[in-house]
């Protein structure tokens, strides 16, 4: 497995969707990592969930040993710590499952171009192909349904509180909630319209 990542060897890995059509069958998912360069920081964490009819019919976690050691800001952040990862399976076959579980539906994300870039590296190092799903971004999604004054930002965290959920923040699934409310709140709002 490649460990560097030349810089721009990632352009190409986002291809965002316009807010045009709103699917009802689509993946919504999250990643934890090491740090926020895709070229250099590891995944460690993957979740999605898979919506049909904007129903929940499955879902996707695993935790990825990096094969490097995770920082305690991170652990701090996410709670995963290096005990938890040092025996789970490496990227390269997690990646392999998450391919195979979103197929070819649309992936939603909250700030889809992090997420999406981070694969998109591990991709590389594992000479595999950039995912060519079409990709939502619900942060401008929040930002018209949820108008900054009401809130202090757009962060998952912040509106998970404002939205009163009862999940956990900076964990793959639990983030993968928040962002479904998010992408409903916005679809029940555009599609009433019509």
């Amino acid at each position: 497995m490649k460990k560097y990542i030349p810089k721009n060897s990632l352009k190409g890995c986002y291809k965002e969707k316009g807010l045009f059509s709103l699917p009802t069958d689509y993946i919504v998912f999250d990643t934890e990592t090491t740090g926020t360069d895709p070229y250099t920081s590891r995944v460690i964490e993957i979740g999605a969930i898979k919506y049909r009819n904007l129903e929940k019919i499955e879902e996707f976690n695993m935790l990825i040993n990096p094969e490097e050691a995770i920082s305690s800001f991170i652990t701090q952040l996410t709670g995963i710590r290096n005990n938890d990862v040092v025996n789970q399976p490496t990227i390269d076959i997690v990646l392999k499952d998450f391919y195979d579980f979103v197929g070819k539906l649309p992936l939603i994300a909250h700030n889809a171009i992090f997420d999406i870039q981070m694969i998109a590296g591990e991709a590389y190092r594992c000479d595999m192909s950039f995912l060519q799903n079409e990709v939502i971004d619900t942060v401008p999604m929040a930002r018209v349904t949820i108008p900054k004054p009401w809130v202090e930002n757009h962060k998952l965290e912040t509106i998970k509180n404002f939205l009163g959920l009862a999940n956990g923040s900076h964990r793959a699934l639990d983030d993968c909630e928040t962002c479904n409310c998010i992408y409903q709140l916005y679809y029940d709002k555009n599609t009433q319209k019509k």
